[in-house]
């Protein structure tokens, strides 16, 4: 009986251990990952600058599709194939601000590019895309085009919804929008338009950690699927006479976003059936003076600078890159107080590399 009564105390302690053991790796697990709201103060604001990368062959070995929580996403070690700078510039000094009376801010370049996380204009013409913001999202309202085509302004009808918020796991919001360009219009003879239908669904389908090259984060992952269709039609006052669908494209992207970094920290564009064809990533940011990214305790300051740049809290190596990606200064040991002067740097757009920690930070030298 003695025997008996001191197995079953070691089976208790043993199943006790057990079951501490199992709650331990909840605890961890728990406190490895956040699941995060987006919400209006989260995405970009007039005078926000973001450099991205691109991945035109990536290479990286994620099961894409898979949704859920506390998931884990590792996208360090891309390719930088291209880079843009996508700069979200105040309207105020914008002649036609009139007539995009929604819109607080723009980017500028090729309409089927610069349209911010997802959207764009059905015109190849540079030009500026207008964006704005509410308590319901970011919202793009029209295109002003710098020539050609038929009037210079085109429209989304309503706004096309590029983020909602809030936005919390499971949450899902749809959004069916088109664009009408007028080639020509003639009282006398037929009318040309040129249109756009873009029917999408924005789903906030997982949650966990992103690692990368520009840093680690907590994330809410949002799936956009849809559909857009090019349709050109001649018609007559009310009648149409003619209408072909000129082309047709699948939809399927998947926004990796991070609490106050404004932009998504991933995007990843795939094909129908979820083969991932190129990769956005997040390298750096210049924020607006009345903002203050919180998600580490680097510093550099002043932003625009012009003769010299004072780092803060850096460590060991520091690059400086310039827009072709050439190191064009290299600190070693740098002190948590540096002075980096600027004088023998030509006026433009340069990035800081903390080899560290992979911390970057655009800046700009005027």
């Amino acid at each position: 009986m003695v025997c008996n009564s001191n197995q079953h105390k070691l089976s208790n302690l043993f199943n006790m251990k057990t079951i501490f053991t199992f709650l331990a790796a909840i605890c961890l697990t728990s406190f490895s990952f956040a699941q995060i709201t987006i919400e209006e103060t989260d995405l970009m604001m007039p005078g926000d600058t973001f450099l991205i990368h691109v991945d035109l062959s990536p290479e990286v070995i994620i099961d894409i599709a898979n949704t859920g929580s506390y998931l884990s996403w590792d996208f360090t070690g891309l390719n930088n194939d291209e880079s843009n700078y996508a700069c979200y510039a105040p309207n105020d000094e914008l002649e036609f601000q009139g007539e995009f009376p929604l819109s607080e801010f723009h980017t500028y370049g090729p309409g089927y590019i610069y349209a911010g996380p997802g959207g764009g204009s059905p015109l190849d013409n540079w030009g500026y895309m207008m964006f704005y913001t509410d308590a319901s999202g970011l919202f793009v309202e029209g295109f002003y085009s710098d020539y050609g085509m038929g009037y210079r302004s085109t429209f989304n009808t309503p706004a096309e919804l590029l983020m909602f918020t809030p936005a919390d796991f499971n949450d899902i919001e749809s959004n069916d929008t088109y664009w009408e360009v007028i080639v020509n219009e003639n009282a006398i003879d037929y009318d040309t338009l040129y249109r756009r239908d873009v029917d999408k669904t924005l789903e906030a389908d997982a949650w966990g950690s992103i690692m990368t090259d520009y840093g680690n984060f907590d994330v809410l992952r949002i799936h956009e699927t849809g559909i857009s269709v090019d349709s050109l039609f001649a018609y007559m006052g009310a009648i149409t006479y003619f209408s072909t669908e000129v082309a047709r494209d699948t939809i399927n992207k998947y926004y990796f976003c991070a609490k106050e970094v404004k932009h998504p920290v991933i995007t990843v564009h795939c094909d129908y059936y979820d083969n991932i064809e190129r990769i956005d990533f997040l390298m750096g940011a210049i924020y607006s003076c009345n903002q203050i990214p919180k998600f580490d305790n680097h510093q550099l300051y002043p932003n625009p600078c012009k003769d010299f740049v004072i780092l803060n809290n850096y460590k060991g190596k520091v690059e400086i890159y310039n827009s072709l990606g050439q190191i064009v200064k290299s600190i070693e040991d740098i002190p948590s107080i540096y002075k980096l002067y600027m004088h023998d740097l030509h006026t433009g757009v340069y990035y800081l590399k903390e080899e560290s920690s992979a911390c970057t930070r655009l800046f700009i030298s005027k």
